[in-house]
């Protein structure tokens, strides 16, 4: 009985050192987890923003957005809205964007940011006018 357990045991864990060599990922690869700064800096290149009150700032598709200071309002074609990704759900046009909210512009549809007050944003993909 004993030899039937020692064998089942080394049998498990030549097992596991298989599934577990499966497994391990090789560096500096495609399936490689790890991200280089320069891979975040190439895709996420966020600027700040000062957008004095009653100024417009138009997102383009994709463009990511975090409002850190003053009061930017939503505008843009009825029934189109952006998505706030911190709250996982969508903000409609005519809405008060949130402060320190990672948001992202879906589509292409003629979004703008207008400035009540004096505000703050840190931007990828903007275009002031």
């Amino acid at each position: 009985m004993l030899k039937k357990n020692f064998l089942f045991i080394i049998i498990l864990v030549c097992l596991l050192f298989q599934v577990v060599e499966l497994g391990a990922q090789s560096p500096g690869t495609a399936s490689d987890p790890l991200v280089s700064k320069s891979y975040l800096d190439h895709f996420f290149r966020f600027r700040s923003v000062v957008v004095p009150v009653n100024t417009e700032i138009k997102p383009e598709a994709g463009a990511l957005i975090i409002v850190r200071s003053g009061q930017l309002i939503l505008e843009g074609p009825k029934g189109k809205a952006i998505v706030d990704l911190t709250a996982g759900k969508e903000i409609a046009t005519g809405s008060e964007l949130p402060l320190n909210h990672l948001l992202i512009v879906p589509d292409s549809a003629e979004y703008s940011l207008k400035a009540r007050k004096l505000s703050l944003l840190l931007a990828s993909y903007l275009q002031e006018e």
